[in-house]
């Protein structure tokens, strides 16, 4: 039994190894589907991401005046 224990750790190294690899490959995030038909217009990759935008023309005016 003892002659098998390198082995039986190589073997346990080498799960660990694995199990690290898939978890890593398992846990990226997935990319989005695409849905768009051929024919529509192209889609704007921030318009998720980008909140409302914030306006600062009228609060200039009113400073200057």
């Amino acid at each position: 039994m003892y002659a098998l224990l390198p082995y039986l750790w190589i073997v346990f190294m080498l799960g660990l190894v694995v199990a690290t690899i898939v978890a890593a490959i398992l846990g990226r995030p997935k990319k989005p589907q695409k849905k768009t038909s051929p024919g529509s217009e192209p889609s704007d990759p921030l318009r998720d991401v980008a909140g409302e935008s914030l306006d600062f023309d009228d609060e200039m005016a009113q400073m200057n005046k």
